[in-house]
C-alpha cells in the first residue's frame, strides 16, 4: 500500500543519507520507484523524491556521489514529471525538489530559491520554510553579490536559526549556525541603543524636569511649590533655570516645547480630559 510503503522509503533514504550511506539511500530509492508511483500518491510521492533529492544535493561533490549520480538525478526528475502540483503544497514541493536537484549539479541560483521561499511563505509549515530560507542564504552567499546580498543572508539565516531553535531541529541550527561562521555572519540582532532622554539632552535635573511638568500642566508657582512641597521662591528659581537652560523667553514657550518634544505623555486622566 502506497501510503505506508512510500513514507517507510522516505524515511529510509533519510536515515541512510544521514549516516552517510549514499548508495543505501539510492538502492531503497530505487526499489520504491520501480514499484511506481500510483496516481493519487502525491501526498506520500513529493517528500519521497524531496528526501532523495535532499541527499544527492548534500552528496555535492562527494567522489562516492559521482558515480550514477545523473542516472538517480533523472529518475527523480521523471518521478517527479506525472505528480499532481494542484495544490499550493504539492506545487511548494515541486519547486523545491527541483532547486535541490539543481543544487546536486551545481547549477541553483538565488532565484530557484526565492521562488521556493515564496512558495512556502503562505502555508503553515514553519520547518520547511525554515530549511528553504536557509538554502536561500548560501545561494546567496555564494553568489558573488554585494552587501545586499550579504544582508538578506544574514536575516534569513536569522529566522532560519530562530525557528530551529523554537522546534529543537538541532540539525537545520547547526548548519544555519555553521553557514553564518563561514560567511562571517552574526545571527544574534545587535539591541539598539536606547533613544536619548530629551530631558537629559537638555541638562535638566529631576527636580526641574519635575518642575516643568507642572508648568507645562499650567500650574502656577505657588501650586507648584505646594505640590512639590518647596517654597514658592525655589520653585521660582527652577522655573528661572528651565527657562535658561530651554533658551525660551516664558512659561508658555516652555510648555509648548516640552510638548513638542514629548517630555511628559498625557496620563489615563488627562486623556479622558482631552
Amino acid at each position: 500500500m502506497p501510503q505506508t510503503t512510500l513514507p517507510m522509503a522516505a524515511l529510509s533514504i533519510g536515515v541512510a543519507a544521514a549516516e552517510d550511506r549514499l548508495l543505501d539511500a539510492r538502492a531503497e530509492l530505487e526499489r520504491a520507484l520501480d514499484t511506481g508511483l500510483p496516481p493519487g500518491t502525491q501526498r506520500y510521492g513529493w517528500p519521497l523524491l524531496l528526501t532523495a533529492a535532499i541527499a544527492e544535493s548534500e552528496a555535492r561533490g562527494l567522489p562516492v556521489a559521482e558515480q550514477g549520480r545523473d542516472e538517480v538525478l533523472g529518475r527523480i526528475r521523471g518521478a517527479a514529471k506525472p505528480l499532481a502540483t494542484a495544490v499550493p503544497l504539492w506545487e511548494a514541493y515541486a519547486l523545491w525538489v527541483r532547486a535541490e536537484l539543481l543544487r546536486a549539479e551545481g547549477r541553483d541560483t538565488p532565484l530557484d530559491w526565492s521562488e521556493t521561499v515564496a512558495a512556502f511563505e503562505p502555508l503553515a509549515r514553519p520547518y520547511d520554510l525554515a530549511r528553504v530560507r536557509h538554502r536561500l542564504a548560501e545561494a546567496l552567499l555564494g553568489s558573488g553579490g554585494g552587501e545586499p546580498e550579504r544582508d538578506r543572508a544574514t536575516d534569513l539565516l536569522r529566522l532560519a536559526h530562530t525557528v530551529a531553535g523554537h522546534l529543537g531541529a538541532r540539525p537545520l541550527a547547526d548548519a544555519t549556525a555553521l553557514l553564518a561562521q563561514r560567511a562571517r555572519l552574526t545571527l544574534t540582532c545587535t539591541p539598539a541603543p536606547p533613544a536619548a532622554d530629551p530631558a537629559e539632552t537638555l541638562g535638566l535635573t529631576s527636580r526641574e524636569r519635575d518642575v516643568l511638568r507642572l508648568v507645562a500642566a499650567g500650574r502656577s508657582n505657588r501650586q507648584i511649590a505646594e505640590e512639590l512641597f518647596i517654597s514658592p521662591k525655589t520653585a521660582s528659581v527652577h522655573v528661572s533655570n528651565i527657562l535658561a537652560k530651554l533658551a525660551v523667553s516664558g512659561r508658555g514657550e516652555a510648555a509648548a516645547l516640552a510638548h513638542r518634544l514629548r517630555l511628559f505623555p498625557p496620563g489615563p486622566q488627562d486623556r479622558r480630559a482631552g
